[in-house]
């Protein structure tokens, strides 16, 4: 089973296998830091297949280190723009410490390697302390983040609410402000997720190569799906503000509207659907998607 996280900047679930949140951007220290050491992995083959190349040639006579200095830059130009900064500090230490060669050369990429993943990580992980300071935030400012709140329910802007929810840690620990919103919220983090799945099923790759999650996605969608339904059911029973009942039920409307585009159906085709088990929705979303 994909293993997913939460974005700590807009809230959104993603691969932990992304390097950045595919929705804001925001980068993920873990994976950011694989994918440097891989790239420090292939510089360093690099350049150990250029020692065994050198190793295999005539030994020539050098009158100083300063030839030594040039061999080693036009090898390192060759791994591009994306190592220039590497190849910077390579040059500098080789020329305060002359002749220290190719083997010297690798440990001092290695070495940059570790500090600067050392660095980003530093960069990246979120201090313990960053979530109370989030929840501190929300309770200082509870009533400009409740009327920033209201502003997106009145815009319909459903999605965009949750994610300002998440980012301001206001869905797990609403200030007092925020009790007013909880059916609507709990309503909302449903739909937040059945639109979001949808958008990438729809939005998927179809290289042959590109791992593909579609079959995940749609069992996820189903669960959210049947959450949705059984949450709005409850809440717009419960629910007594007119204001924030027209927001659950524009949320309904909104989703079945996105089910007859995304999986081609009619307003009949939908309501057949959310008749159905979690099991026969995903055989249904299935055989439409992949025109089965």
């Amino acid at each position: 089973m994909k293993s997913t996280i939460i974005c700590k900047t807009c809230g959104a679930e993603y691969d932990v296998s992304r390097v950045r949140c595919p929705y804001c951007g925001t980068a993920y220290a873990p994976a950011e830091e694989e994918e440097y050491m891989d790239r420090l992995e292939e510089i360093r083959e690099d350049l150990h297949r250029q020692v065994e190349k050198d190793n295999t040639q005539p030994e020539r006579k050098r009158s100083s280190a300063i030839p030594s200095e040039v061999h080693h830059a036009q090898n390192m130009r060759r791994f591009g723009r994306k190592y220039a900064a590497t190849e910077k500090e390579v040059n500098r230490f080789a020329r305060s410490v002359e002749g220290l060669g190719w083997k010297a050369a690798i440990l001092i990429v290695l070495l940059l390697g570790i500090i600067i993943t050392t660095v980003v990580s530093s960069m990246n992980y979120a201090d313990p302390d960053e979530d109370e300071a989030a929840r501190r935030d929300a309770e200082n400012h509870a009533a400009a983040y409740a009327e920033d709140a209201d502003g997106f329910l009145e815009r319909g802007e459903y999605t965009e609410y949750v994610s300002f929810l998440y980012a301001h840690e206001l869905m797990n620990f609403p200030p007092e402000e925020f009790q007013r919103f909880q059916r609507v919220q709990n309503v909302a983090r449903e739909y937040y997720e059945c639109i979001k799945l949808m958008e990438e099923m729809i939005l998927r790759s179809d290289d042959p190569e590109y791992f593909d999650g579609l079959d995940t996605d749609i069992r996820n969608f189903c669960m959210y799906l049947t959450g949705f339904c059984e949450t709005l059911e409850a809440q717009k029973s419960a629910e007594k503000d007119e204001k924030y009942l027209a927001n659950i039920l524009d949320m309904d409307t909104e989703l079945h509207a996105a089910m007859r585009a995304c999986f081609s159906m009619d307003e009949e085709g939908v309501r057949e659907l959310l008749d159905m088990s979690q099991t026969q929705k995903a055989v249904r979303i299935r055989e439409v998607l992949r025109h089965e």
